[in-house]
């Protein structure tokens, strides 16, 4: 399905939606270190700064800063106060059944409050992208434009479906186009990979309506980032090691990372032509960049360079925090994890879309008759 696969269950939904509640006023709010402070991080045995640990990125501020702020780059103490208590009741929205039956916010809303945390809290930008200074990605180049519109015609896409841009104009949530609308459903490979349980949120990973956890490990020649959103672990040498030749292509791409003083650095190149990032295909390249500012925090940036898509390269960033500091006090052997994320090819979900499609499709043909 789309949004997600119903693996997992109720309870289990419910218990991540009480683990939030619980200290909903810290998510996605741990401070950052204050300029000028001593903060050493933590080392490993072996003298690595320590960033291992599960980790929350889901921050409620959007990617781009909203074109109704215009040059607004950050909010006020009040101003921030009234985002965040408006972005913790938006989950109640999805229960909410005063939209025209079938519109995609009724779609969207079939998955209703059960199955979402409380959004994480904004943090004081109105944007996660900090260049350009307008909070914006930057336009496509024309062969960008042209390339992904051929990519959206060969999968049957029309609607918002066919423009990398998102959904900035839709409510409650549907902004991503979880309501599965707007794609064709002649064949399984028509779907969204998602739905097909390849690769959802990716890299790079951005905050999302759930499942917003990552738990890195460390060895003294790796580092490893496993996503809690479908089953995706990613492997990053640091030994120094070349990219992998441009014949062999990664859903995720294929990292390199190194040691810059306290900050891993990881350089992703090799991504796969099937799974665009806002239009970028193969020629994506990033630069992701983890310091760890406080006990519960890791700065996470991201740079966006690929001159076939992007008018210019653009950059983001965003707090990761300690999922020990979302939920309080524990002890080692009620420590927060990480829960499974049964996503199955081939499921109801899936089954269900393609069904519905033969049966519009019947639908049609009766009425032209």
């Amino acid at each position: 399905m789309t949004h997600r696969c119903l693996a997992s269950t109720a309870a289990v939904a419910g218990t991540a939606a009480v683990v939030w509640l619980a200290a909903v006023s810290v998510a996605g709010q741990a401070p950052a270190t204050a300029a000028g402070s001593t903060y050493a991080a933590p080392r490993t045995p072996w003298g690595h700064p320590d960033l291992q640990g599960v980790w929350n990125n889901g921050v409620s501020t959007p990617l781009e800063r909203p074109l109704s702020l215009g040059t607004k780059a950050t909010w006020t103490d009040a101003e921030l106060a009234d985002y965040t208590q408006r972005a913790r009741l938006s989950r109640e929205n999805r229960d909410r059944r005063d939209q025209k039956p079938g519109s995609v916010t009724d779609v969207g809303r079939a998955y209703n409050a059960l199955w979402f945390p409380v959004p994480g809290d904004p943090i004081r930008r109105t944007s996660l992208v900090v260049d350009p200074a307008n909070g914006r990605v930057p336009p496509l180049t024309a062969e960008g434009e042209k390339r992904f519109l051929a990519y959206a015609a060969t999968l049957g896409r029309f609607g918002t479906s066919a423009s990398p841009a998102g959904r900035e104009d839709l409510e409650d949530g549907t902004e991503g186009g979880v309501d599965g609308r707007g794609t064709r459903g002649d064949n399984p490979e028509d779907r969204r990979l998602s739905e097909r349980c390849l690769v959802f949120g990716g890299v790079p990973r951005l905050p999302g309506g759930y499942n917003n956890h990552l738990q890195i490990v460390q060895s003294p020649g790796f580092v490893v980032i496993e996503m809690e959103q479908i089953h995706d672990a990613r492997i990053i040498p640091l030994d120094g090691r070349p990219h992998l030749p441009p014949s062999i292509r990664h859903w995720m791409g294929d990292s390199r990372g190194r040691w810059e003083g306290d900050t891993l650095v990881v350089d992703v190149t090799n991504f796969t032509d099937k799974a665009p990032f806002r239009g970028s295909f193969e020629n994506l390249h990033l630069v992701e960049r983890f310091t760890r500012t406080n006990a519960n925090t890791i700065n996470y940036e991201l740079t966006v360079d690929d001159p076939s898509t992007f008018t210019k390269p653009w950059k983001a960033e965003f707090p990761w925090t300690k999922l020990e500091a979302l939920v309080g006090g524990v002890d080692e052997v009620q420590r927060p994890r990480m829960y499974e994320y049964a996503c199955h090819e081939g499921n109801y979900g899936l089954e269900g879309q393609l069904r519905g499609t033969r049966a519009e499709d019947k639908s049609k043909g009766s009425a032209k008759r």
